[in-house]
């Protein structure tokens, strides 16, 4: 985003502020302060003002745009300054900063340029917009606490015509620009979102019109003789489908509520589709269960629609009419729609029953590519939500999620890809040790891996929804329900991870593999368009690019320095984010221990690096260079292939590098004990799971990566400390050509440090509304009572007790070079297993993990089969020189969390043959 979107515009007036006016509300003195000017522009506030909700929805269409022009996106933002709310547009100059999350719910901004804008083609419709803003603290500030604030204060604007006017701008629930009767979602165009939309229908139909069964028309003689008539029977029917939400608005679109929703409806004669349209989506759509009764009149019927998706059919026997479809409309004719109570329900109407198609996971091998089933278990995992750009160019994404989910069957779980299914309440509560059904799955089966992904027609339950659905009869499900009762919660636990950076499907083995479904164009980013990609990321979006280059650099980062590093000045704080409440379910009750998880670190520790690597920029540079800090920066001044000779001198410059540089990876320090005693006790929870005390299962050696306790700190502990430290500046690799090559960058891209939202954290029951919350989106509103301001991400001990590789990369033409962390995975770690792909073993030489993105520790190997070479990082790290000046094509994961944290994580390589 430009600098000058967050400037203080040097012509604004500024707004005494509420100490200056004797008073303690800010909104009315700078409204008051609008509404006197004679041009109401280039005004500011003086304090900052809490942000309580940010909305989003569909712009006016420009000049050049045609009817079927990308849509783009306008947004509000309603602030608050304890006493009294205030509903603002801002500029489409400033949606770069709501579409980072910079300017967010919960968040503080000051306002220093906003002025008063008058639609003109609107009779009585005059609005605040906010030109400029500065960005406040991302601290919880008490007024947001207010009980209620409103609008009251703002009454005496009504004394002027103008005040009015703005008055009644302010009170409406509609967008306040363009004429727009409703918001979207914040991060996508598929949930329904508002008040309006949560509201259940309750209206049964009267006995006198369920008794008079003549009147009833069957969808059999619907289908012959629709074009005959006008003014239908009443139709009773069976919810058998329903698809998610579609959003067809644009620009020039004029329906109100331009919405859709199909179902597909049966009774005894057969089945046909049905249309929800426009606002009727608002009223109904939320009621409309799978398997409700409805009674419709006054609908209309017209030729089916072909070109759509379709639900795939369990029951054979019931004959499908999709050459035609029913239409529900709002309006000439409005239909009529009651929902029949169950206990009205008769047997004599033969309404089919809905059959579903439940599979194990032991059968979903067997199962061929798009094959449609239904699926239940118990969660293990949960990702993070992310987006997916829908097209290049565009503001709409795709909303998704990973799930693991296991059933018993086999120690591998179903792998599935959740896109969101217009069930936002169930979808943003996904958590480990919840029981998920998900119905109308399609199988995917690329390069011999299978897993599931959700269809239009999927819908998702929970724990705490599954009562009285009609699944709940099946044998499959019967058969889950009796191995779930066997099964010991705290073995379930120990398994449950959620959130952190996870990539699937894993990467073909060849890059002609890679590139099958791409553009040529798709294909390659030209490493002079990779901070230009970077930048263009939106808030939570993944991107794969493939990026030709040299590695030119190699580091590693064990645990105890990953625990130092993790600081706040590039992970968010719990208490700015703001999430939904959540309900307890009735697995809640049941489970009677939690997980083991590392100790907590006071507040104060958890802050203080951070702290420290702030004094050595100068604020001017803080302010445009990525919060990640990057190890090879410090490098330049402190390199690391010297770093032998301050060992041995020990002298006046090792203290001076040290106090300059506290934090700096590249100088050699002493571990300072409270960083000691959270990397061992990390290190010791993660021994408990592993029971050697030798080797830890991952190939490294416990005395080289579990420090010593602060109190216990022996003449032999500390040669130990010397030989740790030694062997961890030993695990750093330079190409010869490195020096020269970063003398002429013309661009240095740093991520090469592992943010705390990319690793995946070990599942905590009693804290589990903290992590969906973490795991979630940023909510559109605040709400007081979701914010968890005392806890962090760090208390959460890792799932995954190894260290991460900073990778150097330089592109071909040795002008751009990107810093970018990798992750390896161990072969014989029971998370990799899932992925259900065949792990062949190999040298542990870096060239091949970096190929194919696992280590080949020594529990891998079979008795009969010769192990590995050793997994130790310095070995590993060694063996960096086989890709000396070696062209490689590097698959790149990005993923945009917010404000200036945007994560660069390296998947794999491949080899460039001639």
């Amino acid at each position: 985003m430009s600098a000058d979107v967050c400037a203080v515009s040097p012509r604004g007036d500024r707004v005494a502020s509420a100490a200056d006016q004797g008073g303690s509300s800010v909104i009315p003195g700078l409204l008051l302060h609008l509404l006197s000017s004679a041009s109401p522009r280039s005004v500011g506030a003086g304090e900052f003002l809490s942000v309580l909700a940010v909305r989003r929805y569909l712009g006016e269409p420009s000049g050049e745009a045609g009817p079927c022009a990308a849509p783009c996106y306008l947004y509000d933002v309603t602030v608050t300054d304890g006493n009294c709310q205030l509903r603002c547009h801002l500029s489409p100059r400033l949606n770069p900063l709501v579409q980072r999350n910079c300017v967010r719910a919960g968040c503080g901004i000051r306002i220093t340029r906003c002025s008063l804008v008058y639609e003109e083609k609107r009779l009585n419709r005059c609005f605040l917009q906010i030109e400029e803003l500065e960005l406040g603290g991302m601290e919880h500030h008490p007024q947001m606490d207010a009980s209620a604030p409103g609008c009251a204060p703002l009454r005496t604007l009504a004394s002027t015509q103008r005040g009015r006017v703005l008055l009644a701008t302010m009170l409406s629930a509609t967008p306040v620009k363009g004429g727009r009767t409703h918001y979207l979602p914040l991060w996508n165009n598929t949930d329904p979102s508002g008040p309006e939309w949560n509201s259940t229908k309750h209206s049964p139909a009267p006995e006198g019109q369920l008794d008079a069964a003549c009147r009833f028309i069957s969808l059999q003689h619907l289908a012959r003789t629709w074009r005959t008539g006008v003014d239908f029977p009443h139709l009773l029917v069976r919810v058998m489908y329903k698809s998610r939400l579609r959003y067809y608005g644009r620009p020039s679109t004029k329906v109100d509520f331009p919405y859709q929703a199909y179902l597909e409806v049966a009774d005894h004669s057969g089945m046909m589709p049905m249309v929800l349209w426009n606002s009727l989506c608002r009223e109904w759509y939320q009621s409309l269960h799978v398997g409700a009764v409805l009674l419709l009149h006054r609908y209309s019927v017209k030729q089916g629609y072909q070109q759509r998706t379709w639900a795939t059919h369990c029951d054979s026997q019931v004959k499908s009419f999709r050459f035609v479809e029913i239409c529900l409309n709002p309006r000439e004719p409005r239909t009529e729609i009651q929902i029949v109570p169950t206990k009205q329900v008769k047997a004599e109407w033969r309404l089919p029953d809905i059959k579903y198609n439940f599979i194990t996971r032991v059968e979903l091998d067997k199962m061929p590519d798009p094959y449609t089933c239904d699926v239940i278990g118990v969660v293990t995992f949960v990702g993070r939500c992310q987006r997916r750009r829908k097209e290049e160019g565009s503001e709409d994404f795709y909303l998704y999620r990973w799930v693991h989910a296991v059933d018993g069957s086999t120690q591998q779980p179903f792998i599935l890809e959740l896109f969101a299914t217009s069930q936002p309440e169930t979808f943003q509560q996904i958590h480990p040790m919840t029981y998920l059904v998900c119905t109308q799955m399609r199988v995917v089966r690329e390069f011999g891996i299978s897993y599931l992904t959700t269809s239009n027609e999927s819908q998702i339950y929970i724990s705490g929804l599954h009562k009285g659905k009609p699944y709940t009869q099946d044998p499959k499900v019967q058969a889950f329900i009796q191995w779930v009762k066997g099964q010991h919660e705290k073995q379930l636990l120990k398994k449950s991870v959620m959130g952190g950076y996870y990539s699937f499907p894993p990467a073909p083995s060849l890059f002609q593999d890679y590139c099958k479904n791409l553009s040529d164009e798709a294909a390659l980013t030209s490493a002079s368009d990779l901070k230009k990609v970077i930048a263009s990321l939106h808030y939570r979006e993944h991107r794969r690019i493939a990026l030709q280059a040299t590695i030119v650099a190699v580091r590693y980062i064990g645990l105890t320095e990953l625990v130092e590093g993790q600081g706040t000045d590039h992970v968010q704080n719990a208490r700015d984010m703001s999430g939904p409440s959540l309900k307890e379910d009735n697995v809640s009750s049941q489970l009677s221990s939690e997980p083991v998880r590392s100790g907590e670190r006071p507040e104060k520790d958890l802050n203080q690096p951070a702290e420290r690597l702030r004094t050595a920029p100068t604020k001017a540079q803080r302010r445009c260079q990525s919060p990640v800090l990057n190890h090879y920066a410090l490098r330049r001044r402190y390199p690391l292939r010297n770093s032998q000779k301050t060992d041995n001198s020990k002298g006046k410059t090792s203290r001076m590098s040290r106090k300059k540089f506290p934090d700096a990876p590249g100088v050699m320090r002493r571990r300072k004990p409270a960083s000691r005693s959270r990397a061992g006790l990390l290190k010791r929870k993660a021994s408990d799971r592993v029971p050697d005390d030798t080797v830890n299962g991952k190939g490294f050696s416990q005395a080289a990566e579990e420090p010593v306790a602060a109190n216990k700190v022996s003449d032999e502990d500390a040669r130990t400390e010397e030989t740790e430290m030694n062997s961890t500046s030993r695990c750093t690799w330079e190409s010869t050509l490195w020096p020269e090559i970063k003398e002429h960058l013309s661009v240095h891209l740093q991520f090469g440090q592992l943010l705390s939202e990319s690793v995946p954290r070990t599942f905590d029951y009693k804290h589990r509304d903290f992590l969906m919350q973490r795991c979630n989106l940023q909510p559109a509103e605040y709400k007081a009572d979701a914010v968890t301001s005392s806890m962090d991400l760090e208390r959460f001990g890792p799932a995954c007790d190894h260290g991460y590789y900073s990778v150097t990369i330089v592109g071909i033409n040795h002008q751009v070079a990107i810093d970018v962390v990798f992750r390896p995975s161990m072969k014989s770690h029971e998370g990799l297993c899932t992925l259900g792909h065949p792990m062949e073993s190999h040298d542990n030489r870096l060239a091949s993990i970096l190929a194919s993105g696992y280590i080949c520790d020594e529990q891998s190997t079979s008795g009969n089969q010769q192990g590995p070479a050793t997994a130790s990082p310095d070995h590993i790290v060694r063996t960096a020189a086989d890709l000396d000046n070696l062209h490689v094509i590097c698959i790149m994961d990005l993923c945009h969390h917010g404000g200036d944290n945007s994560e660069a994580i390296l998947n794999k390589i491949y080899m460039v043959t001639e």
